[in-house]
């Protein structure tokens, strides 16, 4: 256990002592060397938090007013972000949390002593003492009986909020208000692409915000919506029977002003004249995949999911059922097929049809799902365009929807 314990000490230590040296650094130039160093030392330190505090309740020779405070700091610092996310961007913020993590090294510091000196680590010594104590146990246990319960959620919410960011390259957060969307603006000369992340259902005034932001001028949106032409989905998903269950609006009944146009559109020689002037709208396209360009798998996927939806009695029971059909049906290799069609095959359509947007409008808006976005983002990064303007809107809010159904 000692041993374990002065490794927790030393890369915390180390975590914030890099962490404060990046932050200094990056005031000049960002080093791309140190924030990956960063990243490591910080998962390290997070990873040994957990069982060093439970063993608190377990050794009784670990002291707890060292021990507790940098455990704490190691499961609030991120939290922070997550309940105040302006700090996420706050330099400020960054440069406070790093020096305050090498300040609570001196807990230690004062604490531990070898041969007469100061010590960052435990002493041998101190692990003379017998490990366990039932009074110890007892007491941490009964402290956490009321901690654990208000800590688990937390946990969840910051974990969904981790793995919503990590998927949609953040065009998702989130936070125990709501769940907010992001949306990006890049620009390369006078060419500017908007990608704004998208939820099938929300609240109204959040479509009517997106919709009401795209103005007149050389313009396009390049909308997502799957057309069936061939009639292939005998049992759609409908998101509408959804969101009025949630007191909230579906994606569906989101219109964008503007002339709505065909693809093929963007193939002749000259869309629109170049002095068309800011009165002229927006143009429309749908730039979208037909059902027909899915493998069996999807159709078949697709088709379940739509059945066990419609002939659940509730959402819940309707997901749980899909769910258990899935588990049942699906295998790892349609799996793949699966997410092939309906997630990278559609992004490489409407990621062609951008190409041949920017030839021709000044203004491209992507309004998408927001698992769709980061490989759109990858795309439009390696086009050229740097990344301007960002801003959240509140998809879904939350204490708005409890106090809705109060």
């Amino acid at each position: 256990m000692r041993v374990f314990a002065n490794l927790f000490l030393v890369l915390f230590l180390a975590d914030g002592g890099v962490s404060l040296l990046d932050e200094l650094v990056s005031l000049l130039s960002p080093m791309l060397f140190l924030s990956g160093v960063r990243s490591a030392l910080a998962l390290s330190v997070m990873v040994m938090a957990v069982p060093v505090y439970l063993c608190l309740g377990i050794d009784r020779r670990l002291p707890k007013r060292v021990f507790l405070p940098l455990t704490l700091f190691v499961f609030l610092c991120p939290l922070s972000v997550l309940f105040l996310p302006a700090l996420a961007g706050s330099r400020a913020y960054g440069l406070l949390a790093s020096a305050a993590q090498v300040a609570l090294c001196m807990l230690p510091l004062s604490r531990f002593r070898r041969a007469g000196a100061r010590s960052l680590t435990m002493p041998p010594a101190m692990f003379a003492a017998p490990l366990f104590s039932l009074k110890n146990t007892l007491v941490f246990g009964a402290a956490n009986l009321f901690v654990i319960p208000l800590a688990l959620p937390v946990l969840v919410l910051y974990a969904a909020n981790s793995y919503m960011a990590t998927y949609t390259s953040g065009f998702m957060r989130l936070s125990p208000g709501g769940l907010y969307m992001t949306e990006r603006t890049y620009r390369r000369d006078s060419r500017t692409v908007r990608l704004a992340g998208m939820i099938h259902v929300g609240e109204k005034e959040y479509y009517d915000e997106l919709v009401s932001s795209v103005g007149p001028g050389r313009t396009i949106v390049l909308a997502e919506g799957i057309t069936d032409e061939g009639n292939l989905l005998r049992n759609r998903m409908d998101y509408g029977k959804v969101a009025g269950l949630l007191g909230l609006t579906s994606q569906e009944k989101m219109h964008f002003r503007g002339r709505p146009i065909e693809a093929e559109a963007l193939d002749e020689p000259q869309v629109r004249s170049k002095d068309a002037g800011e009165k002229e709208q927006a143009d429309i396209l749908t730039a979208d995949v037909d059902v027909s360009h899915f493998r069996p798998p999807t159709i078949l996927f697709l088709n379940a999911i739509g059945k066990q939806l419609q002939e659940s009695p509730s959402l819940v029971k309707g997901l749980l059922a899909s769910n258990a059909w899935a588990t049942k049906n699906i295998t790892r290799e349609m799996n793949e097929v699966i997410m092939d069609d309906i997630l990278h095959r559609r992004n490489r359509e409407v990621i062609r049809q951008m190409a041949k947007a920017l030839d021709r409008y000044d203004i491209v808006v992507i309004p998408w799902g927001a698992l769709h976005m980061k490989e759109i983002e990858t795309e439009v990064l390696k086009r050229g365009f740097k990344l301007q303007e960002e801003r959240e809107r509140v998809s879904i809010d939350f204490r708005k929807m409890l106090l809705g159904r109060l």
